[in-house]
């Protein structure tokens, strides 16, 4: 509300309270928290001259083209810029290093040099509660950690500025070592194996008259074809954030219809523009799937995951209670699809968004092409899932095997064959057919001579 005030202790147009200054009017903002700067002047010098040029000045406020913003909101702003994940490795970070400092009866340094000299040691002499080191990449994820925090509130990089050159020497010596020890190795999801994938599909996991089924179904199509990582974003995924569309030859799609804030797509989305889910003739069609889920789903909710009911029937229109599936269950959504299909393993979400990428890099796509569909930034991320699977492996070493044994029969099949034996004149036979077979003839100057 904006309005203007004498030296009154209320504003004369919405009557809120204002703070008195002078004898002078202002424009008031009744919907600010009063400060100072809450309060704009206006050239007016009586209750009685509200002018046209006053009205249209309030007009103009009330129109305001550009927002106010106070310190504490733009560093809201800043704060909201990271992913949770982000915040979530700078805390655990900084305690640890805190604990260190502590047990070296140390305070935080707060130059450059001091700090350079702590982290030399720091990364060297970093030891876990129960004294065993820690791998390469949670040291990684530490000095990730506070180079975040010191950026923040110092606004010193100890990854890139010179100060810290010696630093992260002694951290990469320190990588090595730790490789060494066997402690480098990074565990990723693994991707679902080609059996797997087929039981997946064969088993009472998934359905199209039974809403928890069904719901599996669509879970897992919507985490494959979109190319989603493990828990991001899922309770909120909404209805709406999908449309059906077709294409120039008739054929139906589902894709992404709303923009969405991802952890490696935060500022910048060029090169992403998600992946597409196309219809397929046949009972496992993903989109005739997600369009009866969407038919079944509780008009009264927006979300796309929704608790199916205990004890729905097949002939009930709505198959789901008012309520979005809690963030833990999405989380363990696959798992559990895991446990109900009886697959060789307990797989995590991640291994299906890990399955879309190996399937794509192994059918030949660039990895520029995967990247627009997996929002990835470079392709080193998409070789870390690419790597070769578990089921090639397999496929390797049957290959290796089969070539063995038939190496071995080889051997064999030799060792049972029996020279022939062969008596004196038979030998006496070859020897000299083999020495005519050798015979060679040459013409020197009108005579002929034989050697043998």
């Amino acid at each position: 509300m904006i309005g203007y005030k004498h030296t009154a202790n209320s504003c004369l147009l919405c009557f809120s309270e204002v703070i008195p200054t002078d004898n002078r009017f202002y424009i008031c903002k009744s919907d600010v928290i009063s400060t100072d700067n809450s309060f704009i002047h206006a050239e007016v010098t009586s209750p009685t001259t509200l002018t046209s040029s006053l009205i249209s000045f309030v007009m103009a406020e009330l129109k305001s083209r550009f927002a106010t913003l106070s310190e504490e909101d733009l560093n809201l702003l800043l704060d909201d810029k990271d992913a949770k994940s982000t915040k979530r490795a700078t805390k655990p970070a900084l305690k640890v290093f805190h604990q260190y400092l502590k047990e070296k009866k140390a305070d935080e340094p707060q130059t450059k040099d001091t700090l350079a000299n702590v982290l030399k040691l720091f990364y060297a002499e970093a030891r876990k509660a129960d004294g065993i080191s820690y791998s390469k990449s949670t040291l990684s994820s530490l000095r990730f950690g506070l180079n975040r925090h010191f950026k923040a509130t110092r606004g010193f990089d100890i990854i890139n500025d010179s100060e810290f050159t010696d630093a992260n020497k002694v951290f990469g010596a320190k990588c090595v070592d730790l490789k060494r020890q066997g402690l480098a190795k990074v565990e990723h999801k693994p991707p679902i194996c080609e059996e797997d994938l087929k039981k997946l599909y064969e088993s009472t996991a998934f359905g199209l008259n039974d809403p928890e089924k069904l719901q599996n179904k669509v879970f897992f199509e919507v985490m494959l074809y979109f190319c989603r990582r493990g828990r991001q974003n899922l309770r909120q995924l909404k209805k709406t954030d999908f449309s059906f569309s077709t294409d120039s030859t008739g054929a139906r799609y589902v894709c992404k219809s709303t923009d969405e804030l991802t952890k490696n797509r935060r500022e910048d989305d060029e090169g992403f523009d998600g992946g597409l889910m196309y219809e397929k003739p046949g009972p496992n069609c993903p989109v005739v799937s997600f369009e009866l889920y969407l038919s079944h789903l509780n008009p009264l909710n927006d979300f796309l995951f929704q608790r199916p009911k205990r004890n729905a029937s097949i002939s009930e229109d709505v198959w789901h209670d008012n309520m979005v599936v809690g963030e833990r269950t999405l989380g363990e959504k696959m798992k559990s699809i895991s446990r109900e299909a009886k697959l060789s393993k307990c797989y995590t979400n991640h291994s299906i968004r890990a399955t879309a990428v190996t399937i794509l890099d192994k059918s030949g796509f660039e990895a520029r092409h995967i990247m627009a569909v997996s929002g990835h930034k470079n392709e080193s991320s998409i070789r870390s899932y690419s790597k070769t699977d578990i089921c090639t492996k397999k496929k390797m070493s049957e290959t290796l095997t089969t070539r063995c044994e038939l190496s071995e029969e080889l051997s064999v099949m030799n060792s049972h064959q029996s020279s022939p034996v062969l008596s004196l004149s038979q030998e006496e036979v070859i020897i000299n057919s083999s020495r005519s077979e050798i015979t060679k003839n040459f013409n020197f100057f009108n005579c002929n001579v034989n050697i043998q």
